[in-house]
């Protein structure tokens, strides 16, 4: 495989980067009101209002518009292994001959130095019109392959844009998109009224939203309003830490979380969203970056007395992983995604010893055991001492859902396309080192059906997705012994690899400092500063 490396140089502000992140869109208009001096910049960067200040809100509307188009393509498989790549386009090519391999991401610069290499292979199938044409290709590549969907712009979208405070003494238009950018990265924006759709509840919400640093107004290729928020790197995790977790937490939790997320945020130049103006977006598909107003003086102290710094492995920056909360035990990184193993990513017990009986989660007599007796763990969030943040994710130590058969035979149907009858039985097959569930079988009086990969098990079992694949399987039968409902007992919230958030916390108010839950959670990380502290 001939390999063409781009060389990647990171916008910066005396040496901090620069990253942009998507968060709203599908928007008629928008007010704002910025709570401080500003300028507004047209698309060709010319400053159209040089530092003004408003006590009023403004509005942002499309004047007219035309809708941009896309394409989607399937990602079926990703690694950081050019060997390994290679073996896999072999088997893709027996679904899709056309199937080819794409690079992602490069050498990564920072004014001027180079601070990562992060190249990333994907096997790449198909070219379809809609994303819901996409997803139904899904079924073709499974088992072998979990396909995910990735969104080409072939058009950019194109219109005008218009803007004015409320009584129109301050007003112009622009193409596609202009820029506030205010006079201190500190000062606030308050967007109002931001519309949002919940599509499991089928209900619409109306919220405010609160950023630092520049925003940019912009048509999204439906031909609605959108918006990118653009904002150096370490008030950008000031806002992430709080989103990931909330606030009020030990100041030792917050400076590990924020080393984490941003090692995460370097390590993922150019990897998440390639066919769209911004590097990140604001949900859990790259960092959760919600726009809530709040103050948080240990946040604030936490980044900035980490600032620059970041894990290392191999000497590149680490995909650090983290998760809500393990259950009890993180998992291998090759436990849920095939990639080469790392020491930074071996699953472990999270307490300070692990009892010998629970040695062995991959057996099923182990982990029925282990999740029934609901064991010591950092992040076994039992008794009234846990901060107040973390109390609404008890729930999710131990966890169980029952569905009748009926209800689960739909569900499978729903998610996979597979008729197979009565459900009999859900047969677990391979567990990874936290007991979380790689492989299973459906047992059904049509056909049996296996699901491979953590993530399409939450995701096949679940309306929206289960809590983890950490779980048993219990079942009621009728008196011929045929199943009546299904109740899965689970531990844990999400894929359980790298960093337990709750631990983590946890442990930060039993007096361990940063360097400590790293340890923990890593094992052997190098953490050193890739940009200084400011002057």
């Amino acid at each position: 495989m001939e390999e063409i490396l781009q060389d990647i140089h990171l916008e910066h502000h005396h040496g901090e980067p620069i990253f942009r992140i998507g968060t709203i869109n599908g928007q008629e208009y928008i007010d704002f009101h910025v709570f401080g001096s500003f300028s507004v910049l047209d698309s060709t960067e010319k400053v159209l209002f040089p530092s003004i200040k408003s006590d009023m809100k403004w509005r942002v509307k499309i004047k007219e518009s035309k809708a941009g188009s896309e394409k989607f393509r399937l990602i079926l498989y990703e690694t950081f292994e050019a060997k390994r790549i290679e073996n896999k386009l072999k088997i893709a090519q027996k679904f899709d001959p056309e199937a080819k391999i794409e690079v992602l991401g490069g050498n990564i610069f920072l004014d001027e130095i180079k601070i990562n290499s992060n190249v990333k292979y994907v096997v790449i199938s198909g070219e379809y019109e809609t994303e819901i044409d996409a997803r139904k290709d899904f079924k073709k590549f499974k088992p072998e392959f979990n396909p995910t969907v990735i969104k080409d712009t072939v058009r950019e979208p194109k219109g005008i844009l218009e803007f004015f405070d409320a009584e129109y003494e301050n007003a112009g238009e622009t193409k596609n998109y202009f820029k506030i950018v205010p006079d201190d990265v500190q000062t606030k924006t308050r967007l109002y009224n931001v519309r949002t759709y919940d599509n499991i509840l089928q209900k619409e919400h109306f919220d405010d939203r609160v950023y630092n640093g520049s925003l940019e107004f912009r048509l999204d290729n439906q031909g609605k309003l959108m918006v990118i928020s653009e904002i150096p790197l370490e008030s950008y995790l000031k806002r992430v830490v709080y989103s990931e977790i909330g606030k009020d937490l030990p100041i030792e939790f917050s400076k590990s979380l924020a080393i984490v997320c941003r090692s995460e945020v370097l390590s993922r130049v150019k990897h998440k969203h390639p066919g769209d103006p911004f590097d990140m977006c604001d949900w859990g598909h790259c960092l959760r970056y919600y726009g809530n107003d709040f103050e948080d003086p240990n946040i604030d102290r936490a980044v900035e007395e980490t600032r620059g710094q970041v894990i290392f492995t191999n000497g590149n920056i680490c995909d650090a992983y983290f998760n809500l909360i393990c259950g009890g035990h993180t998992e291998d990184a090759s436990g849920v995604w095939e990639i080469d193993e790392s020491p930074q990513f071996h699953g472990k017990y999270d307490w300070k010893d692990q009892p010998k009986e629970f040695k062995n989660l991959h057996k099923e007599d182990v982990v029925r055991k282990w999740i029934l007796s609901r064991p010591d763990a950092w992040c076994n969030l039992k008794g009234g001492d846990v901060p107040q943040s973390l109390e609404k994710y008890k729930k999710y130590f131990r966890w169980e859902v029952n569905y009748s058969r009926q209800e689960l035979e739909k569900l499978i149907y729903k998610k996979t396309g597979e008729d197979i009858g009565v459900l009999f039985d859900i047969i677990p097959l391979r567990r990874g080192r936290s007991g979380r569930l790689k492989e299973l079988e459906l047992i059904g009086s049509l056909k049996n059906y296996k699901i491979r990969g953590e993530l399409y098990i939450r995701e096949t079992l679940a309306q929206d997705y289960l809590e983890s694949s950490c779980f048993i399987i219990e079942k009621e039968l009728d008196e011929i012994g045929t199943p009546i409902s299904f109740t899965l007992v689970g531990a844990g919230q999400g894929h359980g690899v790298g960093m337990c958030k709750a631990g983590a916390a946890i442990m930060a108010s039993h007096g361990h400092n940063w360097k400590e839950i790293l340890q923990h959670y890593f094992e052997d990380c190098n953490i050193s500063a890739v940009y200084k502290a400011q002057k």
